[in-house]
């Protein structure tokens, strides 16, 4: 993701994305994602898939960060 080539052109730094649980009944389930920077939370988000949460999360980073 554009996340991280961004991260990796800096090698101190690390990136992670962290699964913060779900909600919702087993067929309508909503994930939650974070990402964290250094330990750091830079965005979270929510989606149908853990995949889709951990984009969300991705894409509020890039919002922070003015990208």
């Amino acid at each position: 993701t554009t996340l991280q080539e961004i991260i990796q052109q800096n090698p101190d730094q690390t990136l992670n994305y962290v699964f913060a649980g779900s909600s919702g009944p087993d067929h309508n389930k909503v994930f939650a994602a974070e990402v964290h920077l250094n330990s750091n939370v830079i965005g979270r988000g929510k989606g149908r898939t853990k995949k889709a949460a951990e984009q969300a999360a991705a894409k509020e980073a890039l919002k922070l960060m003015g990208i």
